[in-house]
């Protein structure tokens, strides 16, 4: 028989599912749904979801609008992809804007 010990701390219900939190990204509808979203409170530009595309391969967004908006949102990429950031978490944002 093997010597007594006492019994191990039960687990946290919240840590059960702390692999799953690391490993799972954002779905690509809800990030362009984000994105239209960040993008109209920074710049104030209205845009639909037709006409962005999001990889989830390679963490793409890209913008099928007039170059004249396009080069608009350059003066704001920075400050876009950081609440991005911010809403979907590190992995799930995208890194580059096209």
């Amino acid at each position: 028989m093997e010597p007594y010990s006492t019994p191990q701390a039960m687990k946290r219900v919240g840590d059960l599912f702390e692999k799953y939190k690391t490993k799972l990204k954002a779905p690509q509808a809800s990030v362009e749904k984000e994105c239209v979203l960040v993008i109209n409170t920074i710049t104030g530009f209205t845009l639909t979801q037709d006409q962005l595309t999001y990889t989830v391969s390679t963490r793409t967004l890209a913008l099928k609008i007039p170059s004249l908006l396009k080069s608009e949102l350059r003066f704001h990429h920075e400050a876009i992809l950081r609440e991005l950031e911010n809403r979907l978490g590190k992995d799930g944002c995208p890194k580059v804007i096209l």
